[in-house]
């Protein structure tokens, strides 16, 4: 009886130890949502109709939030109880968690990647900005989740569609003052052609200060800017805000003439260039001299032939 040996086969072993380093590397990557999900959180919070009612204002305040907002979030790799680490455990929760203050400057301050956005400055502009000061009653535990929903905001980006940009920025103020879009109010009456204006810049280019970076001292109406000077001109705001990235990359992308005639960041009386200016006159005023020089070589022509026929 002839025995043969059993041998493991290579091309098998190589792949099982591809297959076993690829898991390895993509255990960690989990997503929110998978993390969620192991948490049992989302089972409830998944839920469109998950919601309280508020014992003093009797407002309804929704728990949901959708998983494929949260898993393209800036906080997608962080598992709930990161944020929500005690008193979780109980199901339902204690209600007295609903009133959980979570403090995004506590967290992003001490964070080396987001020394750039001067958490610490951003808290000085909201303190001073018209949501802190007002006493109007819907504004008492007015903060940063007002605007900014930890479970789906993301940053905009260098490169990102100017009109999503926009958009979405907007959105974030209409979610409250959706009054403002009713065409029989005239808050913004004076602002000729407002769809137009609020499809093409944000609501906080006028309502804020001008800063290099987006401010988050917001401006009481009455001290919001109304000059159109402001965005439609040379020095216009617009430069130190939303065109202020995207001007740069145009020229880096197609070059300066190109990122001058056809660009995302044209802005009438904002994207002018002196040279093309005073290149337009020339030629203009060489135009004009060749036609008047034509004429009079013209009627010294027909004057001659004339005197000729005399």
């Amino acid at each position: 009886m002839t025995h043969h040996c059993s041998r493991p086969r290579p091309t098998r072993w190589l792949t099982g130890a591809l297959l076993a380093l690829v898991t390895s590397l993509l255990a960690p990557a989990a997503s929110a949502v998978e993390t969620a999900r192991d948490h049992d959180c989302l089972r409830c919070h998944a839920m469109s109709t998950l919601a309280y009612r508020e014992p003093d204002s009797g407002e309804i305040r929704s728990l949901a939030l959708d998983p494929r907002r949260l898993d393209h979030s800036v906080h997608a790799e962080l598992a709930c109880s990161d944020c929500h680490a005690r008193g979780y455990g109980r199901y339902p929760h204690r209600a007295k968690l609903a009133d959980e203050q979570l403090g995004c400057v506590e967290c992003h301050a001490d964070d080396p990647a987001d020394a750039t956005y001067r958490l610490d400055r951003i808290a000085e502009e909201f303190d001073a900005s018209v949501h802190a000061t007002s006493d109007h009653h819907k504004l008492r535990q007015f903060d940063c989740h007002s605007c900014h929903d930890p479970h789906a905001f993301r940053a905009s980006q260098v490169g990102d569609d100017l009109g999503a940009i926009v958009r979405r920025d907007n959105q974030t103020c209409l979610d409250c003052h959706h009054r403002v879009t009713d065409p029989l109010r005239g808050s913004h009456a004076w602002l000729p052609q407002r769809d137009a204006h609020w499809a093409a810049v944000r609501c906080i280019d006028c309502h804020t200060p001008t800063t290099p970076q987006a401010s988050h001292q917001i401006l009481a109406a009455a001290d919001s800017s109304k000059r159109c000077v402001a965005c439609h001109s040379r020095d216009s705001r617009l430069r130190e805000g939303l065109y202020r990235y995207r001007l740069a990359q145009d020229q880096a992308e197609h070059g300066w003439l190109t990122s001058l005639v056809r660009n995302d960041a044209y802005i009438v009386g904002m994207s002018r260039s002196p040279l093309l200016d005073a290149l337009s006159l020339a030629i203009l005023a060489l135009v004009a001299l060749v036609i008047a020089l034509h004429g009079y070589g013209r009627y010294r022509l027909a004057r001659r032939r004339k005197e000729n026929d005399r």
